[in-house]
C-alpha cells in the first residue's frame, strides 16, 4: 500500500473530512420530508404529486452513485469534492428559484449529492474498523443536519421555501471545506492484496439486496413524517423540534454503535433494531398527542439509523476487496427512487396506515435474514 494509503486508514482527520463530505450527500434524504411540505403547502400538491417530487431527487441522487464505481477511483478526491458540493449549492439555489414543483433542479440536487455521497463511503471504507468508521460517518452526519433541520421550518416559515433553501445552500458551501483536509494523491490508493482482485462475495451481494427493501419501507415512511405531524395540526417551532431532536437521537445511535463496534455480534443488532422500530411505528400510526408523535418519530430514527449502520458494516465485512461497499449510496438511491413514489401511492388510496405497515415489513427482512446466516453449518 502506498504512504498515502497508509495515511488514509489510521488518519481521524481525514475520516472527519470523508463524513463531512458524506453529510452533504445525505442531505437530499435528510431534508426531503419538511423541503416537500414546503413545496406541498407552496403549490397544493396532492400526496401523489409530493411522491413524484420527491422521487424526482432522489432519481438524480440514483443515476450518480449508481455512476459513483466507475469514476471514483480515477479522480482526484480533493477537486471532486468542491467540485460535487459547488454543483449542490448551485442546484439548491435553483430549485429555491423555480415553480412549486421544481422537477429538474431537485433532480440535479439529488444528482451532485449522490456525488457526494459516493466520495464519502468510498473514503471512510479505508478504515479498518467498519463499524466504528461508519458510526463515526453518521455520527458526524446527523449532528450537522440536526442543527440544519432546528432552523430550516423556522426559516421557511418566515422566509418561505427561499428562506430555507438560502440555508442549506450557505452550509453545503460551508462543508465543502472539508476537501481541504483530503491528502493530494488520496485516489491513488492501491494495494496488492489478492482480495481486491477476488470476485465479491455472493453473501455481499444479498447482504446489498437485503439493505434496499429494509429502507424502501422506512424511506416510504420518511417522507411522510412531516404530513403525519401535520395532521395532528403540530406548528412550525414544534416541528423544527422533532427533526432536530430527531436527527440528534440518530447521532446518538450512531454514537453508540460506534462505541459497540462488532461486539453484539451478527444477529442481534437487527432483532433490538425491528423491536424498537416497531414500537416507534406504533406510536406514529397513534398520535394522540404532540409527544406521542415525537417520540414515536424519534425511536423509529433510532431504530433505522442502527439498523443502517450495521447493514452496511455488514457488507463491508463480507467484501473484503471495499468495492462493493461504494454501491452502498446506490443502493440507498434505489430505496430512495422507490420509496416517495410508492409511498405516495400508498397515502393517495389507504392514508398512512399501509405506509407503517411497509415499514415493519421491511425491517423483519434483515433480521430473518441474520438469523439464517447465524445458524448456517460451517464449512471446513
Amino acid at each position: 500500500m502506498t504512504q498515502s494509503g497508509l495515511w488514509i486508514r489510521g488518519g481521524v482527520a481525514f475520516l472527519l473530512a470523508a463524513s463531512v463530505a458524506s453529510s452533504i450527500g445525505g442531505l437530499p434524504f435528510n431534508t426531503l420530508p419538511i423541503l416537500l411540505g414546503a413545496f406541498a403547502d407552496a403549490g397544493g400538491l396532492s400526496p401523489a404529486e409530493l411522491g413524484t417530487l420527491g422521487s424526482a431527487c432522489t432519481g438524480g441522487y440514483l443515476i450518480s452513485t449508481l455512476l459513483g464505481p466507475l469514476w471514483v477511483d480515477r479522480v482526484h478526491w480533493r477537486y471532486a469534492t468542491a467540485l460535487a458540493a459547488g454543483l449542490t449549492a448551485i442546484a439548491l439555489w435553483w430549485s429555491g428559484s423555480s415553480s412549486p414543483t421544481p422537477y429538474l433542479p431537485l433532480a440535479v440536487f439529488g444528482f451532485a449529492a449522490g456525488l457526494m455521497h459516493s466520495l464519502g463511503m468510498r473514503m471512510v471504507g479505508e478504515v479498518a474498523n467498519k463499524e466504528r468508521a461508519f458510526g463515526v460517518r453518521l455520527l458526524t452526519e446527523l449532528v450537522i443536519v440536526a442543527t440544519l433541520l432546528y432552523f430550516l421550518p423556522l426559516l421557511i416559515a418566515s422566509k418561505g421555501i427561499a428562506g430555507g433553501i438560502a440555508l442549506l445552500a450557505v452550509a453545503v458551501l460551508v462543508m465543502s471545506l472539508s476537501a481541504l483536509v483530503i491528502p493530494k494523491g488520496a485516489e491513488t490508493v492501491t494495494t496488492d492484496n489478492a482480495a481486491d482482485r477476488s470476485a465479491i462475495d455472493r453473501l455481499a451481494w444479498v447482504a446489498l439486496a437485503i439493505f434496499v427493501l429494509f429502507a424502501c419501507g422506512q424511506v416510504a415512511l420518511w417522507v411522510f413524517i412531516e404530513r403525519i405531524g401535520r395532521s395532528i395540526e403540530v406548528g412550525a417551532s414544534d416541528m423544527g423540534l422533532v427533526f432536530a431532536a430527531l436527527k440528534v437521537v440518530g447521532g446518538l445511535s450512531a454514537a453508540l454503535v460506534a462505541l459497540l463496534g462488532d461486539r453484539l455480534g451478527n444477529r442481534w443488532p437487527h432483532v433490538l433494531v425491528l423491536l424498537f422500530l416497531t414500537l416507534g411505528v406504533l406510536m406514529l400510526a397513534n398520535p394522540v398527542n404532540f409527544w406521542i408523535y415525537a417520540f414515536g418519530a424519534w425511536i423509529w430514527e433510532g431504530a433505522f439509523t442502527i439498523g443502517c449502520v450495521y447493514q452496511t458494516a455488514a457488507i463491508a465485512k463480507l467484501d473484503q476487496s471495499n468495492r462493493l461497499v461504494v454501491l452502498v449510496p446506490a443502493a440507498f438511491a434505489v430505496s430512495a427512487f422507490i420509496g416517495p413514489e410508492l409511498a405516495g401511492r400508498l397515502a393517495e388510496v389507504g392514508g398512512f396506515t399501509p405506509l407503517f405497515v411497509l415499514a415493519v415489513v421491511c425491517a423483519a427482512i434483515p433480521t430473518i435474514a441474520s438469523w439464517n446466516v447465524d445458524r448456517r453449518p460451517a464449512h471446513g
